[in-house]
């Protein structure tokens, strides 16, 4: 299949090349805007927005179908570990390292935004997520990193994450309400930790597990651990004055900050030279901040009655 898609891959590079010749300074700036809505400083942002503000299931939701849909565009990118468009003739306007099918932007942008517009089910909602999912989709071409094809394919996992996290989550959700805190908990730690064991490995070094896959097995458990501390503790709401929680998303935002920025200065300052220690802290880093977003933060918000 690896062959065939290379086929289809150099079939499109003039397509590239022609779109390119649109390439303008004001283009670039829009391509590279709508580029980052795929990236996690953006995520970081948008996640906890949703999740702290507007609505908590809904925010699960979304954070489930980011997570699920990062590791599946990983998983299949480094299974084929296939070029991205040659530099010359494409031109390259945007830096990227990994393999190039599928996109991963793409596969995110059709999850996130695909999931929302089921759970919104709004016309203009659906209008706004088709044009952002299209417009990631097209940017990623005109950037020059993808071939069509690699969006294309990123649409189809994208959609097919998304409706088994819609469709899924609810049937999951009645299977384990009887569960103890324990039992969830391990629950959550096996199923990261599965997800990390079996994504393929970095042919570039040969490492395993592979980086990508340790920072989404510790984003999902800690995203998990917060949601058992909430389920069976906290039970927090997001109701409340707008200006109140306008006042939640910028105290929980300087939290997750400090969360996300120290412990990796305290990763380069310590400059760990064990690859398997260095990923044992990185699970840790990344397990942090997605508690901080399910659980820390709204323990907190309730304290300091926010929320």
């Amino acid at each position: 299949m690896g062959s065939f898609i290379q086929l289809i891959d150099q079939a499109s590079i003039p397509f590239l090349v022609w779109l390119q010749g649109a390439e303008s300074a004001g283009l670039t700036l829009l391509m590279g805007f709508l580029s980052y809505l795929g990236t996690e400083y953006f995520f970081l942002l948008f996640l906890p927005l949703i999740y702290w503000t507007i609505s908590k299931r809904w925010g699960v939701l979304t954070a489930l179908s980011l997570v699920f849909s990062s590791y599946v565009a990983g998983f299949v990118k480094w299974t084929f570990n296939l070029s991205r468009p040659p530099s010359p003739p494409v031109h390259k306007l945007w830096h990227e390292t990994s393999p190039s099918f599928i996109s991963g932007h793409a596969t995110t942008a059709m999850a996130v935004w695909g999931t929302l517009a089921m759970l919104v089910q709004r016309t203009w909602f659906w209008l706004l997520a088709t044009i952002l999912i299209f417009g990631i989709g097209f940017s990623r071409l005109y950037l020059g990193v993808h071939y069509p094809g690699d969006v294309v394919g990123g649409w189809i996992a994208g959609v097919v994450v998304a409706w088994a996290v819609v469709a899924g989550t609810p049937k999951v959700e009645r299977a384990v309400r009887s569960w103890s805190s324990g039992r969830m908990l391990a629950a959550s730690l096996g199923l990261a930790l599965i997800l990390v064991l079996i994504h393929p490995r970095w042919p570039d070094g040969n490492l395993w597990p592979a980086p990508d896959a340790i920072q989404l097995g510790g984003l999902l458990f800690g995203i998990l651990a917060g949601l058992v501390w909430d389920v069976k503790a906290l039970h927090f709401h997001v109701a409340g004055p707008w200006l109140q929680r306008l006042q939640r998303f910028t105290l929980g935002i300087i939290l997750l900050a400090l969360f996300y920025v120290l412990p990796k200065m305290l990763l380069d300052a310590l400059n760990i030279d064990s690859y398997g220690l260095l990923q044992g802290v990185r699970f840790l880093r990344y397990a942090l901040v997605g508690f901080v977003v399910s659980g820390l933060a709204p323990w907190l918000f309730q304290r300091l009655h926010l929320a």
